[in-house]
């Protein structure tokens, strides 16, 4: 499948799902790498040498979508290009995809690229974070920000997801060559940076360094700072150490607690406590009242009580934007074989509570925080609640009310 170097080639790209940060970079990095090295991207796959789709498979619902996504390209156009299958999924769950159709390329594979098409500039040089539009979405993603990627997979072993076994151990970028490419943004006129990694909290711990000393640094250079995703224990051991002019510079934060019962966080092998969490945010919100905090909830984890699920609502007391995600099994990750997995009818139940909530909205940006949120692509309620019936296999009703109760 090797293709003669400078020998230009016609290729389709998309991502199947643009609510996804770390997903909207690598996409726009191989974006970034077919152009710079002679290539033309086109808009649509007739007439395409190549069809690279960049997947998610963070939970059942993404699985599902990519799967479909894919395989409508395999059955009409694998005879007249070739397929490739990236990112998270192609990792996660590569028995999906007939290896004699596709080519897969795993988050840590990307160096794959280079043996396919012996580029001029191999990928690892290029960069995706001047992020493209067409990647993510305009109401999820920062695009005014410069997306530096600082870390990729991290030091936790959180017992439902399926992202670690993608992207294993944290592997963390040198400080000095962050620094190099921000003072780059910062010349090209960029006024804010996105921190990214899968958990930034993680980082530098393969280099003997941290997360608080690389923002200590960053604090100096005239940007806000924003940071997407940091591990709410790494963020309690980050907070202390923190200069109060980084505190000054940060604009966003998402710290994602996941529940508030320590019970279950003890299932999910989250070791803090979310009350913990909470008086920090206190803390600094008495301070520095415009850094936005944004956190997200899985509900439905298995063996997870009404009482508890209906607790997680106290996080909007607290953080200005409460993202809500149901929980599915995900291959080979402890959490799937945790007994007392919720019935679909409860989880339609709570899912409409969320709906219900008087801070909920459908998008977020329409409305003054706390908002509260669902972590998919909504039109209307209804595509929820098609999500949810098309993704738990343990369905146990005949109908469901969807009207809301309010």
């Amino acid at each position: 499948m090797n293709v003669r170097q400078n020998k230009q080639k016609k290729i389709f790209l998309r991502t199947t799902f643009d609510l996804c940060d770390n997903n909207g970079y690598t996409t726009t990095q191989i974006n970034n790498f077919f152009i710079q090295n002679g290539h033309e991207v086109i808009r649509e796959p007739d007439g395409a040498d190549y069809i690279v789709i960049s997947t998610c498979g963070f939970d059942q619902d993404r699985e599902q979508r990519a799967y479909d996504l894919v395989s409508g390209y395999i059955q009409h156009y694998s005879d007249v290009a070739k397929v490739i299958v990236c990112g998270c999924l192609a990792s996660i769950n590569p028995e999906l995809f007939d290896s004699s159709k596709v080519t897969l390329i795993g988050s840590r594979e990307l160096y794959k690229f280079n043996a396919i098409f012996q580029p001029r500039i191999n990928i690892e040089h290029i960069s995706g974070g001047a992020i493209n539009g067409r990647f993510i979405n305009s109401g999820y993603g920062f695009l005014d920000a410069y997306y530096l990627q600082i870390c990729q997979g991290c030091v936790n072993h959180c017992s439902y997801c399926a992202i670690k076994k993608a992207k294993g151990d944290v592997k963390s970028k040198p400080p000095e060559q962050l620094i190099a490419e921000l003072e780059r943004a910062i010349q090209s006129g960029y006024r804010r940076v996105m921190l990214l990694g899968d958990d930034c909290g993680s980082y530098g711990a393969d280099l003997g360094t941290n997360l608080a000393e690389l923002l200590n640094i960053i604090k100096d250079y005239e940007i806000g700072i924003n940071i997407n995703y940091i591990h709410p224990r790494q963020f309690q051991s980050a907070y202390p150490l923190l200069h109060p002019r980084t505190l000054e510079r940060i604009e966003f934060i998402n710290v994602p607690i996941q529940s508030t019962s320590r019970r279950i966080l003890d299932l999910m092998n989250r070791p803090y406590h979310a009350n913990d969490i909470f008086e920090i945010i206190r803390e600094i919100k008495s301070t520095y009242p415009n850094i936005f905090f944004e956190t997200h909830i899985i509900y439905g984890f298995p063996s997870e009580a009404r009482a508890e699920f209906q607790d997680a609502f106290r996080a909007a007391e607290y953080f200005d934007s409460v993202i809500f995600f149901y929980y599915t099994d995900r291959k080979g990750v402890s959490a799937s074989r945790l007994a007392g997995k919720i019935p679909t009818a409860e989880i339609l139940q709570r899912t409409k509570m969320i709906l219900d909530h008087p801070r909920f909205r459908i998008q977020r940006g329409n409305d003054q925080p706390p908002v509260v949120l669902l972590g998919y692509e909504l039109e209307t309620t209804d595509d929820i609640f098609i999500s949810i019936e098309n993704s738990l296999p343990h369905s146990d009703f005949v109908s469901f009310d969807r009207r809301s109760s309010s």
